[in-house]
């Protein structure tokens, strides 16, 4: 059995649904609270695009997961733990949560892994493609590597480019990730499935810390990716 680990927000809902069509031995454990920074973060485009992956992944109808589904306040109390016991979990799937413990990461050693919005060799931490954009690094990409103790410097599994069509606007960025995750995710469990070596790769550098990018510098980089990009 494998573990999603997510939170309730539209593109993970989605994420969650497509994975569990085709592969069924899964649950999803759902982190129902989140991380809030000490100043203002929220920005017009990110409006935008919220409504957007409503309207494009769930055509404005009610969402919700498919899978057996558990919702827990923090994704490392202790009753994951039990939780994961309980169904007899081998592999952990992280898309969106808050840090891993160490609790959790010694259970499941080489067979807990991250997706990253980003290149970690590069841009570790939160807002990664943001970060990318600010620094003019249009190079943008979907990550999955294994979860160490340090935050994003796993071995990485697969890493693939996000292409971008011309006139792709900002608010549409987080949804192609999200397909890009879906892709690479259903690679991996098939690996899994028919207990094939999962390819990794060390990480050639340790990339910069990044936290939570301010409202005004998100203003800034909306402009520079449509200048890149209109």
């Amino acid at each position: 059995m494998i573990a999603l680990f997510t939170t309730y927000t539209t593109h993970h809902v989605y994420f969650e649904n497509k994975i569990f069509k085709e592969f069924k031995e899964l649950i999803n454990i759902c982190e129902t609270s989140t991380l809030k920074p000490k100043f203002s973060t929220e920005v017009q485009f990110e409006k935008k695009r919220d409504i957007y992956e409503k309207k494009k992944f769930f055509q404005n109808k009610k969402m919700s997961f498919k899978s057996k589904s558990y919702l827990v306040k923090n994704i490392n109390d202790q009753n994951v733990i039990n939780i994961l016991k309980m169904n007899r979990i081998k592999f952990i799937i992280v898309f969106g949560t808050r840090k891993i413990k160490k609790k959790i990461i010694n259970k499941y050693k080489n067979k807990i892994f991250n997706l990253h919005g980003g290149d970690p060799e590069e841009f570790r931490g939160l807002d990664s493609h943001y970060w990318s954009i600010y620094h003019e690094n249009f190079k943008l990409y979907s990550c999955l590597h294994k979860i160490n103790t340090k935050l994003d410097d796993g071995d990485i599994i697969f890493k693939k480019k996000i292409k971008l069509n011309k006139n792709v606007k900002i608010h549409q960025l987080r949804s192609i990730n999200t397909l890009c995750c879906i892709s690479i995710v259903k690679n991996l469990i098939k690996l899994i499935k028919n207990k094939k070596k999962i390819p990794s790769l060390k990480q050639k550098k340790i990339g910069r810390y990044y936290s939570f990018m301010p409202k005004e510098i998100k203003k800034n980089i909306e402009k520079k990716f449509l200048r890149e990009n209109g």
